[in-house]
């Protein structure tokens, strides 16, 4: 524990010494780090039609976070009233919680018996901590003050919460994220499920379908009292359109790292409804097979639900990948299986160098076009689709060997066996 304290100590230190530098506004109008749904500037200027102008400030279509943010966090873009050092602080508090839960996360998964002969070893929580904290994605996030940090940290929050054994307050921390983001209610399921694993062995133990009721009727009373609280602070229903909205109709094409912009840009008119359909339930799509294939590991499930909305999501930012990728690492004891290593590493690298050049080119040099960039992000995504579809082939490969003999896992380290995936 102490050394977990430390290491969050020194990446909260990390956020606030940066923060006094120039990088938060080189950092603030980047858009692989912010989006219309995120923006640090949109959140400031939805707080400013609503106290300075009295305004509703959905009414116009342009602001997209979602009352609880505004209401919480809105102050905090006042200079007037907060100095600029405090909404930084908020932030750094935002990205220590997500760093201690995924500590909590990693040291309270049940990895089962490891197998030193294959390489696997175990990353500490202060690890998996530490490697949250000096992540880029994380600390640009966190710099550029994008709203993601907050929905990544009720997330990471009811992950914690359901490992260990809580089921309502991970339904209820999960509501508040998906209030925020809208995606994650497709964890509910495996979320449960989860939970129901890791219940308390001395207490009663209560049944699936209980637990399932339960989760969806607390799910659902929670989201209805956001909703009506949403409702009372803005004074219309207004906000629904603009924020959920914004997500699954994508009225705001402003070129993102996401899928969707380009492909919308491109699209005709009278085809827009029924691709606005394909798009809205692709994601919904794994949620059943991944939640019943990896019923007996459920946290594996809720983590590739996350990078498969993550890579599918309208307005995704690099934050959203920060806390995919260490809710990967604490799968740490698969690396020895991923194959390809070096090409899944450099792929994203590539992809990240591609990203900034190929948008200046289009938007500033004038020597590109929206092609240059689309491009890029196809490249990126390729690069984190290979990541997950690598760590569910490793994991298939080390259940294999972990039913093997020492002897047997040599024949197949010589080629003499080999492990086929149906």
């Amino acid at each position: 524990m102490p050394r977990l304290a430390l290491t969050l100590a020194q990446g909260a230190g990390l956020r606030l010494l940066l923060s006094c530098t120039p990088l938060p506004l080189l950092l603030a109008h980047r858009n692989e780090l912010t989006t219309p749904h995120s923006s640090w500037q949109r959140l400031q200027e939805g707080y400013y039609l609503l106290t300075k102008l009295q305004l509703n400030p959905y009414a116009a279509g342009s602001f997209h976070a979602p009352p609880l943010l505004l209401a919480l966090v809105g102050p905090l873009t006042d200079a007037a009233i907060t100095p600029k050092w405090i909404s930084f602080l908020v932030w750094t508090v935002a990205d220590v919680g997500i760093a201690w839960a995924v500590a909590r996360i990693a040291d309270r998964r049940d990895r089962g018996k490891l197998l030193e002969d294959e390489g696997e070893k175990r990353w500490t929580g202060s690890r998996i901590a530490l490697l949250y904290l000096l992540h880029p994605f994380s600390v640009a996030t966190n710099l550029a003050r994008s709203t993601v940090v907050f929905s990544n940290l009720f997330l990471a929050l009811a992950l914690e919460s359901a490992i260990s054994g809580s089921l309502l307050s991970a339904v209820f921390l999960l509501s508040f994220a998906t209030h925020l983001r809208l995606h994650p209610v497709l964890l509910l399921p495996p979320l449960v499920l989860l939970a129901n694993h890791m219940q308390n062995p001395s207490a009663a133990r209560r049944s699936l379908k209980t637990d399932a009721l339960r989760g969806a009727i607390a799910f659902v009373a929670h989201q209805m009292i956001l909703l009506f609280a949403s409702r009372w602070f803005t004074g219309s229903w207004d906000f629904l359109s603009s924020v959920y909205g914004l997500i699954l109709t994508i009225p705001d094409l402003t070129p993102n790292i996401g899928l969707t912009w380009y492909f919308f840009i491109e699209m005709f008119d009278h085809f827009r409804s029924f691709f606005l359909v394909v798009f809205a339930l692709h994601p919904l799509v794994y949620v059943a097979p991944l939640t019943y294939f990896y019923r007996k590991d459920a946290l594996f499930a809720i983590v590739l639900l996350i990078g498969s909305y993550t890579l599918l999501n309208s307005y995704p930012t690099l934050g959203d990948y920060a806390l995919w990728h260490v809710l990967l690492a604490c799968y740490s004891e698969l690396l020895p299986y991923v194959s390809s290593t070096l090409f899944h590493s450099l792929l994203p690298l590539y992809a990240l160098c591609l990203l900034p050049t190929f948008h200046h080119l289009w938007l500033y040099s004038g020597s590109g076009n929206a092609n240059f960039f689309y491009a890029s992000t196809l490249v990126w995504a390729i690069s984190q689709g290979g990541w997950a579809l690598e760590f569910m082939q490793a994991r298939g490969k080390r259940l294999v060997g972990m039913g093997l003999s020492k002897e047997g896992r040599e024949k197949v380290k010589e080629g003499k066996w080999a492990i086929v995936q149906r």
